[in-house]
């Protein structure tokens, strides 16, 4: 049996051109948001930003406080009037999203813009 256990991860920022672009790799916690979300909120607030891409191809762990920040990020770039497109997922984020109504809320913030 395999078992892998959910270490570290990261959440990285830049910007190209008028587009954030964030990745989410790893295991998404406590540590992640606090150390790594800053640095989102302070991207996410330059003029220059139009659109939102997130890419978490790469998270193997999501607990509510990687959720909150998912869930922040719809909500502070649909505030902004910022679309924001999940342009990979993996499948247990995937599934997590499908399960806690979370996905749905996601394309809900979308269509209301």
């Amino acid at each position: 049996m395999d078992v892998r256990l959910a270490v570290g991860g990261r959440l990285d920022v830049r910007t190209d051109g008028a587009v954030l672009r964030v990745a989410l790799v790893g295991a998404i916690d406590l540590v992640v948001r606090e150390r790594d979300a800053p640095a989102l909120w302070t991207a996410l607030d330059g003029p220059a930003v139009r659109a939102v891409e997130v890419d978490a191809s790469e998270v193997t762990f999501l607990d509510s406080t990687g959720l909150s920040v998912l869930v922040r990020l719809a909500r502070d770039a649909a505030e902004r009037g910022l679309p924001l497109r999940m342009v990979a997922v993996s499948p247990r984020l995937a599934d997590l999203l499908e399960q806690t109504g979370v996905a749905d809320w996601m394309a809900g913030l979308a269509g209301a813009r």
